[in-house]
């Protein structure tokens, strides 16, 4: 089999290194910009074809595995389908490979709009209690790089990696939620949710379970081997405590308990359940977890005033989710970045209603001037002003909140740079 790897970032790197080099597949690599000299030279030591530009390499293979960012109306895409060339991803390779290998391992697939990282992690921490587990995926390690004999993977899964790949069928499903998100990249929203909604029905068929944000019923024509979390649902959270059945677990663990992860624990809950994990153990290791950098991260207090980095927080749900948790107390928001293309009606009545002052830099000063009712806020172009728009509104007992809304690249490199500035601009508050 001739595999052309097209685009040659972090997942299509594992997989060459951890997969295709083992097993002697006939494999060249199409990029559409210059390569690294490093990879260069990887691939010359292999003796392996590859071009900086889309071209005879792309049309000569007989599976195209598509890293993440590739969208379906590119040309390259345009070529591979006239050509009738199978199109893969490097989640579903790797999960075919070892399924192969080591067919009784189990599969966590984590997807949704929001939270899908904090899920992945929670869960993968505790159920490392009890098996032998590797946590990989969207989140950062690409799963080719897993080892082979693994007994579960909790796999983070992007709704671009599900795009591509039509049968990743994962014996546990999880569905966070679902709110309008990379329409700049998706065709309709429709797309985007069928690619996230497909999974889960897939493992339902394959008689596996799911674990769907109640909320999302109505996506499913039968709920057999489907346990809903959330209000009505078969896990639910009460006064930071998760009721599944006669089941009662206490969330120790004050970041948890912010509204913005209780969709995360409900289903890290229920899967752990469902994989027969006890109730102290489930308890004692949510009492450890440590939330993601960037993810509504408390940074530190100076003079009385809180600072948390939601930098992760690049649509308006995240965002939502995020300011709901400090609801009738005293705050400052801060948003920034490129809007994707949705309404960011519901998190601007949030801030008109219960932040002190909104503080607007970057590309989403344009998008939200569009909302005639929004005027809590204030507008400057950049970073650093509004750092000082913040602290000049802010006063003890008051936390200073960055949940931006939208993608950073206006400014900044990543959404880890920006929430890096915000953390370093806290810091250096202590040498004024």
């Amino acid at each position: 089999m001739r595999i052309c790897l097209v685009g040659y970032g972090v997942s299509n790197k594992a997989l060459l290194e951890n997969i295709l080099l083992k097993e002697n597949y006939e494999v060249f690599v199409s990029n559409n910009k210059p390569l690294k000299k490093e990879d260069k030279y990887l691939l010359d030591l292999h003796n392996i074809q590859y071009e900086e530009e889309h071209g005879k390499l792309l049309r000569n293979c007989d599976l195209a595995i598509l890293s993440p960012g590739v969208k379906p109306d590119s040309e390259v895409v345009n070529v591979l389908r006239t050509s009738n060339i199978k199109i893969s991803t490097e989640i579903e390779f790797a999960w075919n490979y070892i399924k192969k290998h080591n067919p009784e391992a189990v599969f966590v697939g984590i997807t949704g709009t929001n939270g899908k990282s904090t899920t992945t992690q929670l869960t993968g921490h505790i159920l490392s209690s009890t098996y032998n587990t590797f946590v990989c995926g969207n989140i950062g390690t690409p799963l080719s790089s897993a080892p082979l004999d693994k007994e579960i993977y909790v796999v983070e899964v992007s709704s671009f990696q599900l795009f591509w790949g039509s049968t990743f069928t994962p014996e546990i499903s999880v569905l966070l939620n679902l709110m309008p998100d990379h329409l700049n990249w998706h065709s309709s929203l429709e797309e985007y949710y069928n690619t996230k909604i497909n999974m889960v029905k897939r493992t339902v068929m394959g008689n596996g379970m799911a674990f769907v944000n109640a909320n999302l019923r109505g996506y499913f024509d039968n709920l057999q081997r489907i346990v809903l979390f959330g209000e009505n649902g078969n896990i639910v959270w009460k006064n930071n405590m998760i009721e599944a059945g006669n089941i009662v677990i206490n969330i120790n663990n004050l970041s948890l308990q912010f509204e913005l992860y209780q969709e995360d624990v409900m289903a890290a809950v229920g899967v752990a359940l469902n994989l027969d994990i006890s109730k102290n153990v489930i308890e004692e290791f949510i009492s450890t977890f440590k939330t993601l950098e960037h993810r509504l991260e408390f940074i530190e207090e100076y003079n009385g005033i809180r600072f948390f980095n939601d930098s992760k927080a690049t649509n308006a749900h995240a965002a939502y989710s995020a300011y709901k948790s400090f609801r009738n107390k005293g705050y400052i928001a801060m948003l920034s970045g490129i809007p994707k293309n949705e309404d960011m009606t519901m998190l601007l009545e949030e801030l008109q209603q219960y932040a002190k002052k909104t503080i607007v830099f970057g590309k989403m000063v344009d998008e939200i001037k569009k909302y005639e009712f929004f005027n809590n806020y204030i507008i400057t172009d950049t970073f650093e002003k509004a750092f000082e728009l913040a602290l000049e509104w802010s006063e003890r007992g008051d936390s200073i909140i960055l949940s931006p809304a939208g993608a950073s690249f206006d400014l900044f490199e990543n959404y880890k740079e920006r929430g890096r500035v915000f953390k370093e601009a806290v810091k250096s508050l202590k040498w004024r």
